[in-house]
């Protein structure tokens, strides 16, 4: 099941506990897994249709009296068409209103550059009261959705990979909370800070690097906004701190990091793994992934080389 699927059934089994959330879609509510919730609850569900700025702007209609509503489109179309809605309707007005933006990164390969979604951590971090988070496995993703709902106030969750997600947490052992990100391995020399789905090759990036002696600590900085800057005093010894993201190098995670830091006593050397500033050329997602350095095998070999 991939990141919408998830998504799909999360909002289907939370809508029989809570009653009072709407879900709203530009012509995508199929494709986010919402046909059972809008058999269910047609009067709470709404189908836009191909009109990304109409969709947040419905949403801020019916958030108004503090109903959560959650709005699902595409990342680009989320971030970059609907920026000034976003701005108003959530940032300013503090509106109760969850945008999903799907298939973030690169997943929609040979669609395109129009079609990537690099840039939306940059531009929606950057809005005052606005919640960003990047969850990593279907875990993360079926959690996030729900704490999502609950969160008092406006949200943006970018959901990136294809059908097949990593799997990276278990159910018992794992909870998903926005602001704390979630340690997953413990070490001295190396930090590696990742979110999303490309958490999963950072991971087997650090297992070849123990293999090597050198000690890892890995981090899923899931939410970027507000950024849980405990876990980033944590690791501020270590030799090096690694942030990779399927984003663009700019305005994102590995920006969110080196701007806590820039302000402490203690800064420690820090390399940004994620997309160039330039548009790619189309290609499969594995291709991509290769050319920008975002495999297991790259991140490895950046990081032995900064070291």
């Amino acid at each position: 099941m991939g990141a919408r699927g998830v998504l799909g059934q999360a909002i289907y089994d939370y809508s029989q506990e809570r009653e009072d959330f709407w879900a709203i879609s530009a012509d995508l509510g199929h494709a986010s897994g919402l046909k059972r919730f809008e058999e269910l609850y047609p009067e709470r569900y709404v189908n836009i249709g191909i009109a990304e700025q109409n969709l947040i702007g419905v949403a801020a209609g019916v958030a108004k009296d503090g109903t959560p509503v959650v709005a699902t489109t595409y990342a680009p179309f989320a971030s970059m068409r609907c920026a000034d809605q976003i701005r108003n309707y959530m940032g300013y007005m503090k509106l109760n209103v969850k945008v999903v933006g799907m298939d973030s990164g690169m997943i929609q390969s040979n669609f395109g550059a129009s079609h990537y979604g690099i840039e939306d951590m940059g531009l929606l971090r950057m809005i005052p009261n606005v919640a960003v988070i990047c969850p990593s496995d279907g875990q993360a993703i079926y959690q996030a959705t729900k704490a999502m709902i609950d969160w008092d106030g406006p949200v943006y969750m970018r959901l990136t990979g294809g059908q097949r997600l990593p799997l990276i947490y278990k159910e018992e052992d794992y909870k998903f909370e926005i602001g704390k990100a979630t340690k997953i391995k413990e070490g001295t020399d190396v930090a590696i800070i990742s979110n999303g789905t490309i958490l999963a090759d950072a991971l087997k990036a650090a297992e070849k690097l123990e293999s090597e002696g050198i000690s890892c600590t890995v981090i899923d900085m899931h939410t970027v906004k507000p950024l849980d800057t405990k876990a980033l005093d944590d690791v501020s010894e270590h030799r090096l701190i690694v942030t990779v993201e399927e984003h663009s190098k700019i305005g994102g995670l590995g920006s969110a990091v080196a701007e806590y830091y820039a302000e402490c006593d203690i800064r420690p050397k820090q390399l940004m793994l994620g997309t160039p500033d330039e548009y790619l050329h189309p290609g499969a997602y594995d291709y991509l992934r290769d050319v920008t350095g975002l495999t297991a095998n790259k991140i490895y070999e950046a990081i032995k080389e900064k070291l």
